[in-house]
Order: structure tokens, then C-alpha cells, then sequence
């Protein structure tokens, strides 16, 4: 795991990611044009024609969160195929997306004992403007679980969560209990 980490999908399934990506785009824009042409209808007091627009717009929200989901579905299998429990790559999912998929991640490892867990995040070059979304979001998740994260641990773009398994320290109240106080 030392070396550096690298986001190479196979062609096929950065292809498919790329499809259903570009599908649920195309459905988000139907979406906005059929509430925009919605709001304009109810602005024009044509309310059966505003509650058709709003509904097929309510529609097209479903088909783009499907595709989305489709392509996060995709990508998410491709690159962590090979990965062992404890490592989790995010690459190619949106915040909201990376948030689900970590914090199953979390209760996995809390459930099997799991005392830590490598969040690949990358280094945010795809993000807009270049400016890393997802490694601030699972930062903040982690500060919520009050989990330690160290940021560029084993490499840069990776978050290495700890998650404090405190030691049974039961004994040490013993020694305070039997020792003897003279007055």
C-alpha cells in the first residue's frame, strides 16, 4: 500500500461510469427546464399545466438519481475490486455518494473489529477548478465520529482512519479501590 496510488478503471467501466454520468446529466437539465417552464406556467395562473410540468420534472429527478446511482454502482465495484476491507477508494463519486459509501465502510468495520481504515480521497485534480471536495467532507465525518484521521497517510490522497478502540483500563481501578489510606 506504500506506493502511490493511481485512479486507472478499466476502459469498460470507465466507460459505462462515463454513460450513466452523462445520462443523469442530461436528466438533471430536463428536470430544470420542466420546473423553470413549471414556475412560469403557475406565475401565468395555468395551475393543471404547472402541476404536469412539476411532475414530469419530479420524474426525470427519479432517472437521474437512478443513473447516478447506477454509475456510482460501476465505478465504486471497479476500484475497490482488489482492494482488501480496510481500504476504500472514492474516486469518481460525488460528496454525497462518498459520505454513503464511507460510513457503510465504518459500521463494516466496527462490526468485524476493523481498527482502522485507508480512505483514498485523491487529491481533488477532477474536482471543479481543482479544489478537493471529498477529503474536507470525510474529514468532517470523521471529526463527527470523533475517529482520528491522518491526512497523506500511507501516501497524498489517502486519509488513515483510526478508530480508537480504547483499551479496557478496568484493572487500574482496582490499585485506587484497594489502597490502603492511613489518617
Amino acid at each position: 500500500m506504500g506506493q502511490q496510488v493511481s485512479y486507472l478503471p478499466t476502459e469498460d467501466a470507465e466507460t459505462t461510469y462515463q454513460k450513466y454520468r452523462k445520462l443523469a446529466s442530461e436528466e438533471a437539465q430536463l428536470r430544470n427546464d420542466c420546473f423553470a417552464q413549471s414556475q412560469i406556467a403557475y406565475k401565468s395562473r395555468r395551475g393543471k399545466e404547472a402541476k404536469e410540468l412539476s411532475q414530469k420534472g419530479k420524474e426525470h429527478t427519479k432517472k437521474m438519481e437512478q443513473y447516478n446511482m447506477k454509475a456510482v454502482e460501476v465505478i465504486f465495484k471497479e476500484n475497490n475490486k482488489n482492494r482488501p476491507l480496510n481500504e476504500l477508494d472514492l474516486h469518481g463519486l460525488y460528496v454525497k455518494e462518498a459520505l454513503l459509501k464511507t460510513e457503510s465502510r465504518i459500521q463494516y468495520c466496527k462490526e468485524n473489529k476493523i481498527d482502522h481504515l485507508v480512505i483514498i480521497v485523491g487529491r481533488g485534480k477532477h474536482s471543479l477548478n481543482g479544489i478537493a471536495k471529498l477529503k474536507p467532507a470525510i474529514e468532517h465525518l470523521m471529526e463527527k465520529y470523533q475517529f482520528r484521521c491522518i491526512p497523506n497517510k500511507p501516501t497524498v490522497g489517502c486519509l488513515y482512519v483510526e478508530f480508537g478502540h480504547k483499551p479496557n483500563l478496568s484493572w487500574l481501578e482496582s490499585l485506587f479501590e484497594s489502597r490502603c489510606v492511613i489518617c
